[in-house]
């Protein structure tokens, strides 16, 4: 089973295959039909460095993520969604109400071709990677960004990627909403959004939103992990600055964020064979937070699911894939600790790397390389 959060507000739907060759995709059906799965398996560029230093803690965060640099302290009852998720046996409730089908069970791209349904119209853009890393005052901030951010840049500079790190310590976390404007993206290859939380491009953004969204549909690449998918209204940054849901954010990274499981074991497993998964063990261990979504755009074309030891009836979507407009789009959610960003995710498997194994393959499936 997949499942969401049981709060969400759209139609559920249903698989008709799973790991085939060719795409697979889900057709809506009415509201509380839930997806049937039938089987799942189981550096030298240079960089530019504006504060990324070795550590930092925490700053505390609202109720729900664990606060400081103890990821064993466990999350909050107000951040579990045991009460609220659907725990069918093989369904995920998710979508948007335009009726668009979404692939879940093709896991994107394969990973010997090129599927994208456009030219590649960035291909001429920059090699410069923005690793932007800004948590706004209040908001939720992990103690593993500047783990986390030494360890995109280094596997960037492996394939000849250049980076700006802002915001990784936190003597450099400012929200700058100049990084944002239509000239400062034009000189971006891409986008990384690591773990953001609260309103990292200033309130109400609306203008900053709507830049990168013009961005990627036309032809720009966005990766987004963790927590980006709580900014501007998902369920703990809403409660702290009591501004509305920026629709227009959560459209373009697919998913609201809801909540997560404890910090604990959970078991992963890869769907298909896209380049998001082809260097990852089809299945694997790791100790993370598993989040929860609602808002769940059905042309996600999800390629990792995991399973909480704290919740072994639900099956959730942690990664997925996107084309938008000309652009392209990749989000994962694994990375809570530094140790996920720095040693393979499951101790017993070499081949489970965050970073080398899963996400810089989707930066380089974003930016068309």
């Amino acid at each position: 089973m997949i499942a969401t959060d049981a709060s969400q507000r759209f139609p559920s739907a249903t698989i008709e295959r799973l790991r085939s060759p060719a795409p697979t995709f889900l057709q809506r059906a009415a509201p509380a039909v839930v997806l049937a799965i039938a089987a799942l398996t189981g550096c030298t560029g240079a960089t530019t460095a504006k504060g990324s230093s070795a550590g930092s803690d925490a700053s505390p965060g609202p109720s729900g993520f664990e606060g400081g640099a103890n990821p064993n302290a466990g999350a909050d009852a107000g951040a579990q969604d045991d009460a609220t998720s659907m725990t069918i046996n093989s369904g995920i409730d998710s979508g948007v109400d335009s009726g668009a089908a979404t692939n879940v069970g093709a896991g994107g791209p394969d990973a010997s071709a090129d599927t994208g349904t456009t030219t590649a119209p960035d291909a001429a853009r920059s090699n410069k990677v923005l690793i932007y890393a800004v948590t706004s005052p209040g908001a939720y901030r992990h103690a593993s960004i500047p783990a986390a951010a030494a360890a995109l840049a280094k596997a960037a500079a492996a394939v000849g990627l250049t980076t700006e790190i802002v915001g990784a310590s936190d003597a450099t976390n400012i929200v700058d909403p100049t990084k944002f404007t239509a000239a400062a993206l034009a000189q971006d290859g891409a986008v990384i959004l690591l773990a953001n939380d609260g309103e990292p491009f200033g309130y109400p953004a609306t203008q900053e939103i709507q830049n990168l969204s013009d961005y990627v549909h036309n032809g720009g690449a966005l990766v987004a992990t963790e927590c980006a998918t709580d900014c501007y209204g998902g369920a703990f940054s809403a409660p702290i600055y009591n501004h509305p849901l920026s629709v227009p954010y959560h459209a373009l990274l697919g998913a609201t964020f809801t909540g997560h499981s404890n910090f604990a074991p959970a078991t992963c497993k890869t769907i298909g064979n896209s380049v998001f998964v082809a260097q990852l063990a089809p299945a694997f261990n790791v100790t993370d937070e598993i989040y929860a979504f609602t808002d769940f755009a059905m042309d996600n074309q999800v390629v990792m699911t995991c399973i909480s030891s704290t919740d072994t009836n639900t099956v959730r979507p942690i990664s997925w894939s996107r084309e938008i407009g000309s652009g392209r789009y990749f989000y994962t959610a694994l990375g809570h600790p530094d140790t996920n960003w720095t040693m393979p995710l499951d101790s017993q498997l070499p081949n489970t790397r965050l970073v080398e194994d899963h996400i810089i393959h989707g930066l380089l499936w974003a930016m068309r390389r």
